[in-house]
């Protein structure tokens, strides 16, 4: 056996060969394998490198190396790289004998990713190949960051321990967690059992508080970060700190109630290349755990680098062809940009839009010019909202002739500086040609190819979205929010209780869908690729639960250094585990506070929607939620709702525009009101019927009723029909006491 003269050394000659500190079993040399990037192919012991044999002999209750690493990557919880959606993460590291779906193979990737292992070399694993001992020992002492002993003849088979594991093997027994027992050998070699694994794990975990964990892995760059923490230990309280000082027990709390993802970047949200920072930041961490009867934790320490050019160029991608019968549809952006939001331009046989306009300042960069490098037809720009983050490019397109359309309802935060952004449309000139966009306006773009638009108020006032209702694509800017798990993201909608959005939401997917229609491609402002229908399906899921739930429906908001620590939130699923398919909302207020964050009658003039005279005395919050007895939507197959205007905010502040001083009432036109409870039904003289599909606003109501019969919550319920019918819905809410009626008078057309 031969060693190196320094572990610097060895560790160097055996990341040139391609080997492991947890060695390489001469079954897996025989297999031929070529190691290093000289390509000395290894049939026999290298000189300077250390070959041990497999394990002794295979035990039955022997435990494979996939099993013992995912032991503990499951303690740890480490996400893996396809669980969450992060542009900026490292590439996934992979052993070549492992595969992402093969069982464990997860946890190894993202142990190997954890630095807790590097394999048996050459870029393999061998996961089915029992543990030995002394690797063991290896994985746990990195794992846990345990700090090493100097100690040594601990065990009378010391030298037989390889020079890789012995200093492991000797603090896992300095430290109490292996037993020396009375004939001191440790059988290094040999396989470890099941029984041994369990206790082992039960000593470490029983004994010292875990290490704390990090997420975002601080193993990449990226402009900006949302620093969660961890411990895997139950009731450990974390401290921290971000000045590169040790932390103790009088340092910083963090609990993700509190603190949520701590917001680190590069300026400021609203920043771009007019903000005198550097372009690069180190942000550094470091925390422990305590807990009451158990060893401290190690002291951890994150690095994470931030990278953002003050000005750069624009990138596209293109994400779909153009078919004879689809358009191609290319996704814009900009890394100067400090929240990275995203411009999609669609193309047709015909012609284009381009659904967004980014942030960088139209005086410093044009991305008319850029835009026109590639589409090949005229176009013309559709705002999705009027966040400074999505318009700022929009002069450069008006200035060369483009038509610019945005909602009205957005118009006055645009004329004049909103948050951290400029205004973009500050002379009479520029405002006078900006166009209106609304719902039920088409856009076609030749072949077939025709977009609906659609209002979506809620997280902007102004915020549309344009549906092609052919091909499922439906692009919505921030509405539906993003799913960066490294950005902690959430949609803001503090503006609109959430049963009345639930209501919208529901009866634009009706829209969507009506008639065959598809939602397959959902393009957000700030996710890299599209989206399912399921995240439409969890938006509303996410309102659901507040209204079935008020209060326990809510969370604190996981956006520190946004948010107010506390702010109500609604979620649906793990940002870090399930990848694309989750869903966070903002709401108004702080978890426990009086806010009325639901529907009530209290003010008419913020809830004009409730302003029925049979709306008495009506309030949702503060327990109120068990007296849901409305409807959030209904359809009609076969006929026409005839809807109503409905206010679901008061009117904008007066403003200047085009020279004119205007009053933009918050509205949709033709809707379904909850709280409004007669209507008409357009039904075509050919149909002698009609299907009722009814929703409860909260899906606990204790029960609907059409025309006195009991149905269910979003059932079709076919009805005979002739003109000046009128069909009866009742509503009874959970608490069994409150009811609503609505009439729908049958008008044959």
């Amino acid at each position: 056996m031969i060693k190196d003269k320094t572990t610097d050394q060895k560790e160097n000659k055996m990341e040139n060969l391609g080997l492991s500190e947890e060695g390489l079993s001469r079954r897996n040399f025989l297999k031929g394998m070529a190691i290093g990037a000289a390509g000395i192919a290894v049939s026999s012991a290298i000189p300077g490198y250390t070959v041990f044999a497999d394990v002794e002999a295979p035990l039955a209750n022997g435990v494979s190396r996939a099993e013992f690493i995912g032991k503990i990557s499951n303690y740890f919880a480490w996400p893996h790289p396809t669980e969450y959606n992060d542009v900026w993460k490292a590439p996934l590291k992979q052993f070549k004998d492992v595969k992402t779906l093969d069982r464990y193979g997860k946890q190894i990737e993202t142990a190997y990713e954890e630095k807790v292992t590097s394999g048996v070399g050459a870029g393999y694993f061998d996961p089915n190949a029992q543990i030995a001992r002394q690797d063991a020992a290896v994985m746990l002492v990195k794992a846990f960051h345990l700090p090493l002993t100097t100690k040594t003849g601990l065990f009378k088979d010391e030298a037989s321990i390889s020079a890789y594991a012995r200093t492991s093997v000797n603090t896992l027994a300095a430290l109490g967690y292996i037993t020396i027992g009375t004939d001191q050998l440790f059988n290094p070699k040999r396989a470890l059992t099941g029984d041994e694994m369990e206790v082992l794990f039960i000593k470490i975990t029983g004994s010292m508080v875990a290490p704390v964990q990090a997420l975002p892995k601080d193993n990449a760059i990226a402009p900006r970060r949302y620093v969660k923490l961890y411990c895997p230990t139950p009731g450990a309280t974390i401290h921290y700190t971000t000045d590169g000082s040790e932390p103790t027990a009088d340092s910083e709390v963090y609990t993700i109630e509190t603190k949520g993802h701590i917001m680190e970047m590069i300026g400021t949200r609203g920043g771009g290349p007019d903000e005198p920072v550097p372009t690069d930041r180190v942000v550094t961490y470091k925390a422990i755990a305590f807990k009451d009867g158990m060893a401290a934790s190690p002291v951890q320490t994150f690095t994470w680098k931030l990278h953002r050019p003050l000005i750069d160029d624009f990138q596209v991608l293109q994400m779909a062809k153009k078919t004879s019968i689809s358009p191609a549809i290319f996704r814009i952006c900009n890394d100067s940009e400090s929240v990275r939001p995203l411009a999609w331009y669609i193309e047709g046989p015909a012609s284009g839009i381009l659904f967004d306009a980014l942030q960088t300042p139209a005086d410093k960069k044009n991305l008319k010019t850029f835009v026109d490098g590639f589409a090949t037809k005229p176009y013309i720009l559709i705002v999705g909202h009027e966040h400074g983050d999505h318009d700022a490019q929009a002069m450069n397109f008006m200035n060369a002739g483009v038509d610019v359309y945005l909602n009205e309802r957005g118009w006055a935060s645009t004329s004049s500086t909103s948050g951290p952004f400029k205004p973009i449309f500050s002379t009479t000139e520029s405002q006078a040609k900006v166009k209106n966009v609304e719902e039920g306006m088409k856009f076609d773009l030749g072949g077939g190819i025709v977009f609906d638009v659609v209002a979506l108020p809620g997280h902007a006032n102004g915020n549309v979205a344009i549906h092609d209702r052919k091909n499922g694509l439906l692009f919505a800017s921030d509405f539906y929010g993003c799913t960066r798990a490294g950005s902690a993201d959430n949609v803001g909608v503090a503006g609109m209780p959430p049963d009345i959005l639930l209501s919208f939401v529901q009866q634009s997917y009706s829209k969507y869908t009506k008639d065959g229609g598809k939602s397959d491609k959902l393009f957000t402002g700030h996710d890299e690729s599209a989206l399912s229908d399921n995240n439409l399906k969890l938006y509303e899921a996410a309102l659901q639960q507040v209204v079935d739930k008020g209060e326990g429906g809510c969370r604190p908001s996981l956006r520190g250094g946004t948010d107010a620590p506390g702010a109500r939130t609604t979620m649906i699923g793990d940002m870090w585990k399930d990848g694309t398919n989750w869903c966070a909302i903002k709401l108004t207020g702080i978890i426990g506070d009086n806010a009325e964050f639901l529907s009530s009658t209290t003010d008419l003039k913020l809830r004009p929607y409730m302003a029925d005279a049979a709306n008495v005395d009506v309030n949702y919050n503060f327990g109120g939620h068990v007296k849901y007895s409305v409807l959030s939507n209904i359809e009609f197959v076969g006929g026409e709702l005839v809807g109503k205007t409905v206010e679901y905010a008061a009117p904008g502040a007066p403003f200047t525009w085009a020279g004119k001083e205007i009053t933009v009432k918050n509205a949709l036109q033709n809707r379904f009101n909850p709280w409004a409870y007669d209507y008409t039904v357009k039904v075509p003289k050919s149909n002698s019927s009609i299907t009722v599909i009814p929703t409860s606003m909260s899906t606990k109501a204790a029960s609907i009723t059409v025309d006195g019969k009991a149905v269910a919550y979003k059932s079709s319920n076919k009805i005979a029909v002739k003109d000046g019918q009128v069909i009866t819905v009742k509503v009874v809410a959970a608490d069994n006491a409150t009811t609503s009626t609505y009439t729908f008078k049958v008008a044959m057309v």
